[in-house]
């Protein structure tokens, strides 16, 4: 995960001088000339939302020449033949609508949080329902990963959360979890983060219950646990960084293993803070893997026991 650290405005004044609306404009401008999601490339729009309205215009006001339901997929305009990327405008009220082709002689526009040009699927190994994370394009040129959840053949749709990593299935399909961007700052003013949270929900998604403020979860089945990075408290103060586990229900919060002072889970990277790579259980699953930074920045991975034994420390 990157996250962009927060500069001071002094010694920058000459770049942000331009009002914020033409920011705005340029933002768009740029989004809509290059910005295509690397993974999980689409040459359709894929409707996510029930009665997604398509405009002629890119404006909640424009005139509506269709209405869509879940399921449905719209061709974007070039994107067939390689030679054009997806057109995005923004709007007054800041939304990024997508060029779409309704038949064969008219095309208009559609918001991009109601429709998926980039996803990710995730299907349980049992039960029909479908987790989608919509790869949603943001106005300053990033990807916001949307979670959304079908069923019955598209009948029902519902948008869950805004998450990082991907969405965990429980083997037996009842329900998942995943790491949920609670949109809260936290209290270190030097980087431009929120507080995530690990959480559970149903396999409709109607239910969900928090387990935990972390990050980058790895389920244990077996234990009925879940591994995962924690360094921050609920309210987003700084703790000691270390590998922690919960039990799946949501109680008997612990400490497997405290990072050494010397370790961090971030490092900085130019303009941006990188995280760690996620914890691995062991084939066996007798032992698990966190890996952290060293203060000149060299990856290191520390093995241990599920109840936190050290067993092996290797520089990467």
């Amino acid at each position: 995960m990157l996250i962009r650290i927060r500069r001071p405005a002094v010694g920058y004044v000459s770049i942000f001088v331009m009002s914020s609306l033409r920011r705005t404009f340029l933002g768009a401008l740029l989004l809509s000339l290059w910005w295509w999601p690397a993974e999980a490339q689409a040459a359709e729009a894929l409707v996510l939302a029930r009665d997604t309205l398509i405009r002629l215009t890119p404006h909640a006001s424009g005139r509506i020449i269709a209405t869509a339901q879940p399921g449905d997929t719209f061709e974007i305009p070039g994107r067939r033949t390689g030679k054009r990327q997806p057109l995005y405008i923004m709007d007054e009220r800041g939304y990024l609508w997508v060029k779409v082709q309704v038949d064969a002689r008219e095309s208009g526009f559609v918001r991009t949080d109601l429709v998926s040009v980039a996803r990710e699927e995730y299907r349980p190994a049992r039960g029909t329902t479908l987790l989608i994370v919509n790869l949603r394009p943001t106005a300053d040129g990033g990807v916001s990963r949307e979670l959304w959840v079908a069923e019955d053949g598209w009948k029902r749709t519902r948008w869950l959360a805004t998450i990082e990593g991907r969405p965990v299935w429980a083997s037996h399909g009842e329900w998942f979890i995943a790491q949920v961007d609670s949109e809260r700052p936290i209290k270190d003013q030097s980087m431009d983060r929120t507080v995530e949270r690990i959480e559970r929900f149903s396999a409709d998604g109607r239910v969900r219950a928090m387990l935990a403020t972390g990050s980058n979860p790895v389920l244990h089945e077996a234990r009925g646990e879940v591994f995962f990075y924690r360094d921050l408290e609920d309210q987003g103060e700084a703790v000691p960084p270390g590998l922690f586990a919960v039990h799946v229900d949501g109680h008997s919060l612990r400490p497997v293993y405290l990072l050494p002072e010397r370790y961090r889970f971030w490092k900085e990277d130019g303009d941006y803070f990188v995280q760690a790579p996620p914890p691995a259980l062991s084939a066996t699953g007798s032992r698990i893997s966190l890996h952290a930074f060293e203060a000149n920045g060299t990856r290191v991975r520390i093995t241990v026991g599920l109840d936190g034994q050290f067993l092996e420390l290797r520089r990467e």
